[in-house]
């Protein structure tokens, strides 16, 4: 009897059991339903052009995204419950969280994750990229000291003053991960290398190369009114209003596609089909008008005349201070060898040595006066012919060699033509190796730079390119403007004017062939109205006043902080995307 009891007893615990486990799993599973249902979330798909970096089109300005590194996977929209999240070795990452290092491993140029790295590299390739520029300067100035005016100075030296941002231009567009995205740099370059140059050594030109005007004119080297904005400015050559006259009818261009967008910037799309084809139009215009140019630099080469002759008298005076020190060392290195040869030179008596005696301890001083004389003697001797011929109303300017540069050439000999054509050449394919080379690693970290700090392309390139790959010619115009002479400030405002319209023909070009056969849309109709805002304004000023007063410097020079206003002013009001 007892055993029955224990038995039912034992089969009533069992049942129990069996109940309660079933509640149990039933709430469980009822509950595991309940969180799957409320838990969701959608798969993010990463584009091609960004499947060498999904972690930063998932992450960077996505807050509401997530992301899986060890499988490559955004995910979005989650609603989030009690459930169990996709499978994720190591976890996922959000916003600022994300460490993306794909963009580095797939590089063989350093990057940085930080937007002081940023800057730090910003800073470098910039560096760089001014020095390739400096060495195609070297280049070119090379090529003037041996070339005349014609067909290969009316051709070759204007392309190569646009070539370092030509080259840019094309890398941002063509060599990109993302053409239309980064072709922002390659606008931002065209217009801050423009209107920089429109404005910053335009200004900065005239208030260094301003003298008194007196009838109109101003006299040469003469500034008595230091602080006064009407009584003092610079007068150009009629050659100089030419240029400025060629800079405004090339930067028509400008409107060929932009005329179409302009039809569809209310639907850019719709229009993209149109505008390729106006594209293609664009760049054969502009090349044309390119060659027009050189065309009519190698027929009327007063330009180039100009640089050529300032290239020669910087070489002359190379030559002369060369030859200064070159006989002086020969001077010394003799007198020491005569002291040597008769025994009256010992360490103990270099201090007696009569090139050092007391009555000698000044000559390092008396160099430095010699050679600075030397050098003014040759300046006036190489100028004597120009000036004389101003004097006659000539515009031309003609450099001879007068008696004494003859006599210097029969010292050292005649100008080496063939190892000054072989510097300048190494000099040019140095240079244009280092603005093709570092251009790519330049437009990848400005793209980094503004998506950390969500700033728009346009402004970063805008501000950051044009002084890297203008600083030899933005330091040149404010050389030659400080000697104060109408010829130089003639040659400064002709070369401004000259590398503006080389950037609306070649650069502009070369815009144009990328939006048609990379096939992108053409959407920088802010931009183009802040370049021909500038460039109208500027061309006109310099096409109509020979003679310009002082107080249009600082007017000339807010054009450039107001260009970039237009351009955010169009695109956030206008929505001129």
């Amino acid at each position: 009897m007892d055993t029955i009891k224990y038995l039912l007893l034992i089969f009533l615990i069992i049942n129990v059991s069996i109940v309660n486990l079933a509640v149990v799993n039933g709430l469980k599973q009822q509950q595991s339903e309940s969180n799957d249902y409320s838990f969701s979330y959608r798969n993010v798909s990463i584009p091609s052009e960004n499947s060498d970096d999904p972690c930063s089109y998932c992450t960077i300005g996505n807050e509401n995204n997530y992301y899986c590194p060890s499988q490559k996977t955004c995910i979005t929209d989650l609603n989030i419950g009690n459930g169990s999240w996709p499978t994720c070795k190591g976890g996922y990452c959000n916003s600022d969280s994300c460490q993306c290092y794909a963009q580095c491993m797939n590089t063989i140029w350093p990057c940085s994750n930080t937007v002081v790295g940023d800057l730090m590299l910003m800073a470098t390739y910039g560096v760089l990229l001014a020095l390739g520029a400096k060495f195609i300067s070297d280049g070119s100035e090379g090529l003037m000291e041996i070339l005349d005016p014609g067909l290969i100075g009316g051709l070759v030296l204007p392309i190569l003053s646009a070539l370092p941002d030509a080259i840019i231009i094309v890398v941002a567009g063509a060599f990109g991960s993302n053409p239309q995205s980064q072709l922002s740099i390659g606008i931002g370059t065209l217009a801050g290398s423009t209107i920089m140059l429109m404005t910053i050594p335009w200004s900065l030109s005239l208030i260094l190369s301003r003298c008194d005007i007196r009838g109109g004119q101003s006299i040469d080297g003469t500034l008595t009114h230091k602080l006064s904005l009407t009584k003092t400015g610079i007068t150009v050559d009629d050659d100089t209003p030419t240029n400025a006259k060629v800079m405004i009818v090339a930067s028509i261009s400008y409107l060929i596609v932009q005329g179409v967008a302009f039809a569809y910037l209310k639907d850019p799309d719709s229009g993209k089909s149109v505008e390729k084809w106006f594209a293609l139009v664009g760049f054969i215009v502009c090349f044309a008008l390119m060659a027009a140019y050189c065309t009519y630099q190698v027929i009327s080469p007063k330009l180039q005349e100009k640089k050529i002759a300032e290239a020669k008298k910087s070489y002359l005076q190379k030559r002369i201070i060369h030859h200064f020190i070159h006989n002086l060392t020969l001077k010394r290195a003799t007198t020491a060898h005569q002291k040597s040869d008769n025994g009256n030179e010992s360490d103990n008596g270099n201090e007696n040595s009569p090139l050092i005696s007391n009555e000698h301890k000044k000559l390092p001083v008396d160099i430095k006066a010699m050679g600075l004389k030397w050098k003014k003697n040759a300046h006036d001797q190489a100028i004597q012919h120009q000036q004389q011929q101003q004097n006659n109303g000539e515009t031309s300017i003609q450099v001879d060699k007068d008696e004494d540069e003859e006599k210097e050439e029969k010292e050292e000999g005649p100008i080496n033509k063939k190892k000054i054509a072989l510097q300048s050449a190494g000099y040019l394919l140095v240079g244009t190796a280092m603005a093709s080379i570092f251009s790519d690693p330049m437009v990848d970290v400005i793209t980094s730079f503004g998506e950390k700090l969500d700033i728009g392309l346009f402004y970063i390139s805008f501000v950051i390119t044009p002084f890297c790959s203008n600083a030899s010619e933005l330091i040149s115009s404010l050389i030659f403007s400080a000697k104060k002479k109408k010829a130089n400030s003639s040659l400064c405002y002709s070369a401004l004017y000259g590398s503006a319209t080389m950037n609306s023909t070649l650069c502009l070009g070369i815009f144009f062939a990328l939006v048609f056969f990379k096939n992108l849309t053409w959407e920088f109709s802010a931009e183009v109205v802040s370049i021909l805002f500038v460039v109208v304004c500027v061309g006109l000023l310099g096409a109509t006043q020979k003679t310009m007063k002082t107080y249009l410097a600082p007017i000339v020079l807010s054009l450039y902080p107001l260009s970039l206003l237009l351009v955010f002013l169009l695109e956030k009001y206008a929505n001129w995307q």
